[in-house]
């Protein structure tokens, strides 16, 4: 397959996947980082991972060298459309999946398709289980995303209305900061705007998701951050109340660091796959 800028690049209708392969074990994670980053986040789990497991490291769309060429939105069925054709090409059978952030709800969704296939899902302060009411507002309707447009091309109104949100405390303040970092130039204005109006049809159905995870073997793990306020906690409540086993671990530390965090958190060699 060819590749670009050390990612390799699988193709299907048009539409392009870039990932790369960190390690060579002989189990197989599919991992999908978070908004603004690529799929070289994942690098640093190599050495401590690398000898037990294969990570493809994948760009989500409109993020490192991954396009999507499709004429409709972004739905599971299409997602998983294209995941099994990736797997197929890859000849992958069971795997284990990873999400951070917003990769999360692509492990999800993904999880919700190929439950059967699955050995480990691991969620990272994952998005796609509580759906807020900032992202209904600016998402749902046509309208609504007329304004979220608007917005995000008058950035100063919005930073205006952010840090009032902020001095009533209705706006944590370090969510008002990731947000201006987030918006700081046109590129990530952009990138903002596609990933969140392209990917809101793109949600696990969680009672469906339960079901499927509580009747096979799948091993269970969240790791979210204490001081984590893009994913606090109490957001994978939705989805921890219909499970009958996972494992939760809480570290003292922010949303940007938790990768970083997570392969000291996982024992794997304890686990066995």
């Amino acid at each position: 397959m060819p590749e670009i800028y050390g990612s390799r690049v699988f193709s299907v209708d048009n539409s392009q996947i870039a990932y790369q392969k960190f390690g060579n074990g002989p189990a197989i994670i599919l991992a999908f980082h978070g908004f603004g980053q690529t799929n070289q986040v994942f690098q640093q789990l190599e050495k401590p991972l690398g000898e037990q497991f294969t990570i493809y490291a994948i760009d989500l769309f409109f993020h490192g060298n991954s396009r999507y060429a499709g004429n409709e939105m972004l739905t599971n069925a299409v997602w998983c459309q294209l995941m099994g054709q990736f797997l197929r090409a890859q000849a992958i059978d069971r795997f284990s999946l990873m999400g951070f952030s917003l990769g999360g709800r692509f492990a999800l969704v993904t999880a919700e398709a190929f439950a059967i296939r699955l050995d480990q899902l691991i969620l990272i302060a994952p998005d796609g289980i509580t759906n807020t009411i900032w992202y209904r507002l600016a998402t749902s309707s046509q309208t609504g995303r007329s304004f979220f447009l608007h917005v995000l091309r008058h950035l100063s109104s919005l930073t205006a209305f952010g840090h009032a949100l902020t001095r009533i405390g209705l706006l944590n303040r370090t969510a008002m900061r990731f947000a201006e970092i987030s918006l700081a130039t046109p590129e990530q204005r952009t990138l903002v705007y596609q990933s969140w109006t392209q990917f809101r049809l793109l949600y696990p159905n969680l009672d469906l998701l339960a079901k499927l995870l509580n009747d096979n073997p799948i091993r269970i793990l969240f790791l979210t951050g204490s001081f984590d306020r893009i994913v606090p906690g109490f957001y994978i409540l939705p989805l921890t109340k219909r499970l009958f086993h996972y494992k939760l671990t809480t570290v003292r530390t922010g949303h940007n660091h938790l990768i970083d965090l997570v392969a000291g958190q996982l024992n794997w060699r304890q686990q066995g796959n």
